[in-house]
């Protein structure tokens, strides 16, 4: 109907090609015939530009000329554009579809007429139609016959092979032995090996070859059903033998296919790389040997033994190997006079004869090897993948006369490590000297526009030889052979400087020139290269490169001084040099990554690269080692600016400065004579006179008590802060109280102890034991009963609070400034981010005090957080002490950490049981109180009162000789109320019910960070259940005794034995009398037995013959309850521990009414 040939015609070859490719987007979202007459059609289309937009495109054609009579688009472009052209296309494709579209929507009798189409032309245009909708309708039919088709086969394939189609075949794997044949035939520049796999079934004879490689294997990684040679068979890495199995895997995992794989070769063929087939062969030789050896077996002198599962190009022709290794062979060949040479023939040395290097095949990979005449053979460890590839290089090279010295007195020694010289005589006939100068060179440098270059010339006695090829010359390279002899020349030497010198340099042989336009790699070559490498190059740099550079020789001048106040000496810094300014964090960064530069220029005032007048910025350069040690010193002094200025430090600072560690660095030091007898008396070179223990301390101070009070004292004399860190046992908590009394006769300011919630009363308690006199507090209760008591500080001589409490008060606490702060069991601070650590830290005291029962110097970051509350500053700041001690490992690091021992040695005192034997009792019997939690107040004051009433009641009415039973039963409960409201009075223990066993868990867990090993001791078989089930969450290794165990002596002897069981939970009475349990140091009775000889005897379980420590016994007694009165009468009736009793009935029949509403008092 149309020629759209012509039609295209009207177009731009370029608009077309552009229409083409919209039209087959399918861009063209729709077209519509708008007008048909005799001579033209205009049509409309929606066409797809960029950007998604959509555009409306409308043409307008001559029928009789196939011509554009007119056209628009609402597109951009003002003429003719693709749009159009991809319109052409598409009517080209679907123009009969249109006019069937079109014919539908118009009636072409009454729309002839009102066109004027005549009769004829009417007929023909219905015609035409018609032929357009009978080809639609056969294209359709076509499409339609075509789609069933592909449905079809896609949709036959799918139901014949999907699993989801099948019934599900499990099948239990089958076993083979595996065997890989290799096609030995290998092109000169072919690096890959092809292979085929075949497999040996235990009920076949014959070998299986696998027909599909890739389906084999993959089928094989998923333990998948494959069909070969008409059986199913199921495959998996165990379905092979052990030692092949790590062969099939690297197969598995590297093998490649080739694409075009329609052939049944190509199908069974995969192939591998020459290194992954190198490392097959050599793993498979390492199993083959270990193999071997465990058999004992030699191999047969006539023939070698086979390396199992690999086969050349068939089954029939197995691989063997050599347990002999091959060797290398280098035969040396001299042509003589007056074209001296020297030849370099490598033979590969096996089974007693050389071969040439085309003769065998090599596997350049991890563990070289190579095969001659269908045998593998390994080669030493010394040989690697490099040496094998450059034999050929080695053989082609031609040695000539100037280089003999070099061959003879540097290379040949080296390479008679790896292989063996053959005809060394034939060097005889003439002389070599070695150089046994240092090698030197000169560098000169040129830098202009950003661009440096560089050349090299190495210095032999005067003869300067040129690094580049270009710039040699025969008298240049001639002058290494004189009348003496021919002089080596360092080349290996000369290469290790050059690959560092001039490492990512760009180098051009023709100039021999080292070239960078990097500003990064200029700039580290001035600042790092050039200072290592002075004493050997000399560098020859120009002016307008060395104006860029300054190189640090800075000078420091330090005095130490005396001040008029207390506490506190002057330290005064005078900078000489390029560094005064310069910040010590900005050092610090320089000397931990290594950067030996600092910018001086603001990063602000340069000019950017590429741009006219551009240049390097001003640059200091840093000496690192040189300042390394300066930087440290001037860190730990507290000095942040390298400046001329003046500042005050504590004095506690003054105890690691010593004049001896400024020996050798570019600082002169002094001190006055003043603050020289100070730090003598702070590390103990000068001896103090102590103060008396004061007369108000009820207790006698064993000899390691006294010397750690004088200890303490020396540190409060020196406004120094400390960590008296005892063992567990031995008194940290009189000696402290102790130095609080004396401290308190110089200062009457109040003190504030910080402990754990379990040991506030204990606290108390303990003052109140060791100094009556002083007057001590708890700060606990309702928030206003805190605050109040803060608020009197001037009425008190001891404030006590918890860590917790600390937390909520710190706001009170923060504005006082109390005489002494002391911690008890400082690992509650030694995380620095908690809010604990933060909240000791804001609080003001003129001394501070932590006491630790554990070794603190085990854990680095817990002891910088210590001493960032004894004395802040004194290790640095935490990223910098992290960075020094423990980012840092091997040598440095051990000699850094013992530098840190030294440093922080004079202020942590710590003893162990072992240390102070002779002063200890075999037993040390320690008393810890407590309050009562909230919950165990209210259930105690509850039943004891209704108890005393309903007991009451039954005295009056039978007697108290009747009610024995009665009594028992209430004073029980109120003791077990003591220990755990859960006993009876809860059916599910939760945290916080009950204090003494949150004290016990604060007690056991330091003595587990101490390496302590405890018996819990308990009349209470519920309460050892609770322990029981709450330390096997905690993760706390223990064993357990009640009197229902069976195995009593395998559990007592695995506790003993076993050094990481820490805890012993054992029942009173199973536990008190017939056990040895000597592996234990400490005792804890957790709740209190009316005759106490019962408890002794449950200590000595303990402290008994083979005990080889000293035994601490600790007590866990509740104040204002049960507990604390039967202690009292305890000490009142000594009638009641003449002998052991061995129940309660017989205790309570010595009571009395009285001393029963004693009891039941609260």
């Amino acid at each position: 109907m149309l020629n759209f040939r012509k039609l295209k015609q009207d177009f731009s070859s370029a608009i077309v090609k552009e229409g083409r490719e919209l039209y087959e987007k399918q861009k063209v979202v729709s077209a519509k015939l708008l007008h048909l007459d005799a001579k033209i059609m205009r049509i409309s289309a929606k066409v797809m530009g960029q950007y998604d937009n959509c555009y409306e495109s409308e043409i307008e054609i001559d029928r009789l000329e196939c011509e554009t009579r007119d056209s628009n688009c609402d597109c951009p472009y003002n003429y003719d554009c693709q749009h159009l052209a991809a319109l052409i296309f598409y009517l080209e494709e679907n123009l009969d579809s249109i006019l069937v579209a079109f014919s539908k929507e118009n009636n072409l009798k009454q729309l002839g007429a009102t066109i004027g189409i005549d009769k004829v032309e009417q007929e023909q245009l219905l015609e035409k139609i018609k032929q357009a909708e009978s080809k639609i309708f056969q294209q359709q039919e076509e499409q339609h016959q075509k789609q069933v088709l592909q449905e079809y086969a896609v949709a036959s394939g799918h139901l014949a092979i999907s699993p989801f189609f099948r019934s599900y075949q499990k099948q239990e794997l089958d076993k083979a032995d595996f065997a890989l044949i290799f096609n030995p035939v290998l092109e000169e520049d072919n690096k890959i090996i092809e292979m085929q796999i075949a497999l040996r079934l235990p009920y076949r004879s014959k070998p299986l070859y696998v027909p599909n490689a890739r389906l084999f294997l993959e089928r094989l990684r998923y333990e998948e059903i494959i069909c070969i040679a008409g059986k199913n068979y199921c495959f998996s890495l165990q379905s092979f033998d052990v030692i092949q199995q790590e062969i099939i895997q690297i197969i598995r995992d590297q093998a490649r296919f080739y694409e075009n794989n329609h052939t049944e070769r190509a199908q069974r063929i995969a192939y591998l790389d020459l290194e992954t087939f190198g490392m097959i062969l050599a793993k498979t030789y390492e199993i083959a040997m270990q193999k071997m050896a465990k058999s004992g077996l030699l191999a047969q002198e006539d023939e070698a033994p086979l390396l199992p599962g690999i086969y050349e190009a068939t089954m029939e022709m197995p691989l063997r190997f050599s347990p002999a290794q091959a060797q290398l062979r280098f035969c040396l060949q001299y042509i003589l006079p007056p074209t001296s040479k020297i030849l370099i023939d490598p033979r590969i040395l096996v089974a007693d004869h050389a071969i040439g290097l085309e003769e065998s095949r090599f596997f350049e990979c991890a563990k070289p090897g190579m095969i001659y005449k269908n045998v593998y053979y390994r080669f030493p460890e010394s040989i690697t993948r490099l040496h094998l590839r450059n034999l050929k290089q080695i053989r082609d090279m031609t040695i000539p006369t100037p280089l003999f010295g070099t061959f003879v007195e540097n290379a040949l020694p080296q390479m008679a490590r790896y292989a063996e010289i053959a005809n060394q005589e034939a060097l005889q006939d003439f002389v070599t000297l070695p150089f046994v100068g240092n090698l030197e060179a000169i560098c000169d440098i040129s830098y202009l526009d950003g661009e440096l270059e560089a050349s090299l010339r190495f210095n032999y006695d005067g003869h300067k030889v040129p690094v580049a090829v270009s710039q040699l010359t025969y008298k240049g390279v001639n002058c290494f052979v004189s009348e003496q002899g021919i002089l080596a020349r360092n080349l290996v030497e000369e290469r290790e400087i050059i690959e560092d010198l001039f490492q990512d340099f760009l180098f051009k042989p023709d100039t021999g020139m080292y070239i960078s336009k990097s500003e990064k790699k200029i700039v580290e070559f001035m600042t790092d290269i050039i200072p290592r490498y002075q004493k050997r190059v000399q560098f020859n740099c120009p002016q307008n490169l060395l104006d860029q550079f300054i190189y640090d020789q800075t000078q420091f001048i330090i005095d130490l001084s005396h001040t008029d106040r207390i506490g506190t000496y002057m330290i005064a810094l005078r900078v000489n040099g390029a560094l005064n300014g310069i910040k010590l964090d900005q050092l610090w960064e320089c000397v931990g990554s290594r950067k030996s530069f600092i910018e001086l220029d603001s990063p602000k005032c340069r000019v950017k690269k590429g741009s006219e007048g551009h240049k390097i910025p001003k640059i200091l350069v840093l000496d690192l080692d040189r300042l390394y040690a300066v930087v440290q010193l001037f860190d730990e002094m507290g000095i942040e600016v390298l400046e001329n200025h003046t500042l005050e430090r504590p004095l506690w600072s003054l105890a690691n400065i010593d004049g001896s560690q400024f020996e050798g660095l570019p600082v002169e030091f002094s001190m006055t004579e003043q603050l020289v007898e100070i730090r003598k008396q702070m590390i103990g070179e000068k001896q103090l006179i102590f103060s008396d223990v004061p007369t108000s301390v009820k207790a006698t101070l064993r000899a390691y008590q006294l010397e750690g009070v004088h200890w303490l004292e020396r540190l409060r004399t020196m406004f120094l802060n400390g960590i008296l860190a005892d063992d567990m046992g031995l008194g940290k908590t009189l000696q402290a109280i102790v130095a609080l009394t004396q401290h308190l006769t110089k200062s009457p300011r109040a003190s504030l102890i910080i402990c754990p919630t379990s040991l506030l009363y204990n606290w108390k308690e303990e003052v109140s034991k060791f100094n009556p006199k002083m007057k001590a507090v708890v700060a606990d209760g309702a928030p206003n009963n805190r605050k109040k008591l803060i608020g009197q500080l001037d009425q008190c001589d001891i404030i006590i609070t918890s860590y917790t409490l600390l937390q909520k008060d710190i706001e009170h606490y923060k504005v006082a400034n109390f005489s002494y702060l002391i911690l008890d069991e400082a690992q509650h601070i030694k995380n620095r981010g908690t809010r604990n650590a933060k909240s000791v830290k804001m609080v003001s005291a003129d001394h501070r005090l932590i006491l630790s029962g554990t070794p603190i110097e085990n854990s680095l970051e817990e002891l910088w957080s210590l001493f960032d509350f004894l004395m802040p500053g004194f290790l640095g700041t935490y990223d910098r002490f992290v960075e020094k001690y423990i980012r840092v490992s091997g040598k440095e690091q051990a000699k850094n950490l013992e530098y840190l021992r030294k440093k922080v040695a004079p202020f942590i005192l710590r003893r162990m049981k072992c240390d102070v034997l002779d002063d200890l009792p075999p037993v040390s019997e320690i008393i810890y109180h407590c309050q009562l939690s909230e919950l165990q107040q209210q259930l105690y004051r509850s039943y004891a009162q209704s108890a005393r009433d309903e007991l009451v009641k039954l005295v009056e009415r039978d007697g108290f000789d009747r009610v024995q039973i009665h009594v028992l039963a209430t004073l029980t409960r109120l003791k077990q109320i003591c220990c755990h409201p859960a006993i009876f009075a809860k059916e599910k223990a939760e945290p916080g019910d009950s204090a003494k066993y949150d004290m016990l868990l604060d007690l056991l867990q330091t003595l587990i960070e101490g390496k302590h090993k405890t018996v819990i001791f308990s009349q209470y078989t519920r309460m050892l259940q609770i322990m029981r089930e709450d330390f096997e969450a905690k993760g706390i290794r223990f064993v357990y005794l009640d009197g229902s165990s069976k195995n009593r002596l395998e559990v007592v002897k695995k506790f003993n034995e076993d050094l990481s069981i820490s805890v012993f939970l054992v029942s009173l009475k199973a536990g008190g009398t017939g056990l040895n349990l000597v592996g234990a140091d400490t005792v804890i009775h957790y709740d209190m037995w009316w005759n106490p000889a019962l408890e002794n005897q449950a200590t000595d379980r303990v402290h008994r013959l083979g005990q080889k420590q000293s035994v601490s016994a600790y007590k866990l007694i509740a104040l204002d309850t049960i507990e604390e009165k039967i202690a009292e009468m305890q000490r009142r009736k000594k009638g009641l521990v003449k002998k052991v009793v061995s129940c309660d009935d017989e205790v309570i029949a010595k009571l009395t009414w009285e001393d029963v509403l004693e009891l039941l008092k609260t």
